[in-house]
Order: C-alpha cells, then sequence, then structure tokens
C-alpha cells in the first residue's frame, strides 16, 4: 500500500538567504580591514627599521673619521706636519688639522659626477687608514726602497702611505709594492715629487695607508638622495647609504681652554678654528616609500624638511664626535 504523505524537502528562505550573505559581507570586510590594517603596519614598521638602521650606519661611520681626523700615528698631523713628496698629495694646514667642513658646499670642488644636495654640508677628514706595519730592515739612504715584513692593509701601487717614527713623517705614493716576502715597496719620481724623504727610516718607523675622505649628500640618477664617500687616495665615489635627505654640520669651540665646548657654529660663523675640538653632526633620514597614511610636516634643523608634502617617514639623528687629537 502507497502511503499517501508526501514529504518535501525543507530548505531556506530567501529573506534567510540575504541574512546569510550580509553577516558573510560584514564578516568579509571586517578581514579585509584587518588585513589592511596589519599590511599598513608591517611597511610602515619595516620603513622605520630601514631608516633607523641607515641612519645609525651612516652616523657610526662618520663619527668614527671625525674622531680619528688629523691622526698621524703616534702624534697628530699639526704637531709633526708631513713632509709631503707624493704627486697630487691632499694638503694640509695647522688650522683645520686634517678636517675642513663646507657649509652648504661653498668653497668646495666636487671632484664627482654625482650631484650634491642644495643646502646640505660637506664634510673632509685626512688622517691614517689601516693597520700599519713597521720596517722590516732600516733604510739604507732616504732614497732607498722601504721594506716592511707583510702587507696586510693590501697597499697597492699609487697608494698614499704615511711613513712616520713619531719624530719625522713623509707622505709618499708608492711607485712599487712587491710581492714577495719581505715586501719592497718603492718611492721614486714617477708617483712623487722627489725619491728622497726627509730621512733614511729605521725599523721603529711604521708604514701604514693615508686618505682623505669627503662626505657629501648627493642623488642618484632617479634624484633619490644618498650620503657619498669620496677617497682622495684612489678618487673614487662610493654610496655608503640612501635616504639621507639632509646634512647639517656644527663645530665645536672651546673658548676658554678647558677642553669642553663653550659654543656651536657652523664653518662659516667659526671664531677660531684651533679652538674646534668635535663635531655636532646631524642628519636627516626618510623612508624610500610613502608609507605614512598622510603628508605630515617634520621640522630639521629650524626648518620643514617635509616642502614636497610627501608621504615618507622621516627621523632626525643628532649626535657628537671630539677632535681625539686635540683634546
Amino acid at each position: 500500500m502507497v502511503s499517501s504523505a508526501v514529504k518535501y524537502q525543507s530548505g531556506i528562505s530567501l529573506v534567510e538567504l540575504l541574512v546569510a550573505m550580509a553577516i558573510q559581507f560584514i564578516l568579509l570586510a571586517g578581514m579585509v580591514y584587518v588585513y589592511g590594517s596589519s599590511r599598513t603596519m608591517f611597511t610602515v614598521n619595516q620603513e622605520l627599521s630601514r631608516v633607523q638602521e641607515n641612519g645609525r650606519y651612516a652616523s657610526d661611520t662618520l663619527l668614527y673619521d671625525i674622531r680619528m681626523a688629523g691622526f698621524a700615528g703616534c702624534r697628530s698631523i699639526n704637531e709633526v706636519t708631513p713632509n709631503i713628496v707624493a704627486n697630487t698629495a691632499p694638503t694640509f694646514s695647522a688650522v683645520t688639522d686634517g678636517l675642513n667642513v663646507f657649509e652648504n658646499g661653498v668653497g668646495w670642488t666636487n671632484p664627482t659626477a654625482i650631484t650634491r644636495l642644495a643646502g646640505t654640508d660637506v664634510i673632509t677628514l685626512q688622517s691614517i687608514s689601516g693597520a700599519g706595519v713597521p720596517l722590516s730592515a732600516a733604510m739604507a739612504s732616504a732614497s732607498a726602497a722601504i721594506s716592511v715584513a707583510s702587507n696586510p692593509d693590501a697597499v697597492a701601487t699609487n697608494d698614499l702611505l704615511l711613513v712616520f717614527d713619531c719624530s719625522r713623517a713623509d707622505l709618499i705614493r708608492a711607485s712599487s709594492v712587491g710581492t714577495g716576502a719581505p715586501v719592497a715597496i718603492g718611492h721614486n719620481n714617477t708617483t712623487n715629487s722627489s725619491n728622497s724623504l726627509s730621512k733614511a727610516y729605521g725599523t721603529d718607523a711604521l708604514v701604514i695607508a693615508f686618505d682623505a675622505r669627503t662626505y657629501f649628500i648627493g642623488t642618484d640618477a632617479s634624484g633619490e638622495p644618498g650620503l657619498y664617500q669620496h677617497s682622495f687616495n684612489n678618487n673614487t665615489v662610493s654610496l655608503l647609504t640612501q635616504g639621507v635627505q639632509s646634512m647639517q654640520l656644527l663645530l665645536a669651540e672651546d673658548t676658554d681652554g678647558d677642553q669642553e665646548p663653550d659654543l656651536y657654529a657652523d664653518a662659516s660663523g667659526v671664531i677660531d678654528w684651533e679652538a674646534v675640538i668635535g663635531v655636532r653632526v646631524g642628519l636627516l633620514m626618510s623612508s624610500a616609500d610613502g608609507a605614512a597614511t598622510d603628508a605630515r610636516a617634520f621640522t630639521f634643523d629650524g626648518a620643514n624638511a617635509n616642502a614636497a608634502s610627501d608621504r615618507r617617514l622621516r627621523k632626525a639623528f643628532w649626535s657628537y664626535a671630539a677632535l681625539r687629537n686635540r683634546i
């Protein structure tokens, strides 16, 4: 016998379907919002980390060279001014003692093809660079080759070298560098004005690499700023780090001789260069991308640093380095 009761499959009504879809849309919108917020926060943190890392690296590099400015081994350059025989050598002045600062680049001749960013300062620092090695044998004469046991600084032909023994110093360019042991370093007049030094140095003398490094803010082909370093020794320029929007330098003067800064001035306002005992370095760092949610004004060195009203993140790094060879 066939039952007359017909069973129908029950479903959802149109109203229920609409309610379910609305709930799904709300949940989806919430997920999209949370994802977007998380991604924005990740981007901000990533860009900020890069800004801080680049700022620390640039500051540390500059501060190290500033502290070493004027160092010529056991004494400073202004105490024992080197006898310069090297061709195309950096110039020395007892006033600046290995330190030159150019306010807004005034007086500085750019030796590179990199365009300096307007409104930024330039600093040149001269000192020894490397570990150095003692002479393995006394020079037979002032024009004899210099003999050292090894070459840890990888000195090459035409490199600037300082030979010193705390009483005398000569700045030369290597005309040849031997490959055997001991290493013979020549200094004939192909790379020097004379093949004769101020004296025949003994085994108490050291030979060490010397350089004058210039730091400036330049822009690349796309217009992005960065901190560049130019080496006088081999006439090369390298990008140290990107994102450096500005560099401002203040010189600390000790006006009463107590080895403490009494006033800070830019290079154009220095009263007595011989009284300069330190440098205050200000670096303005900016992110590569516009990670901020909106454009924000940023004050650096008393002026708005976001004239373009972009959304880049910015951070100022101010630090101080004493000239160790003056205090």
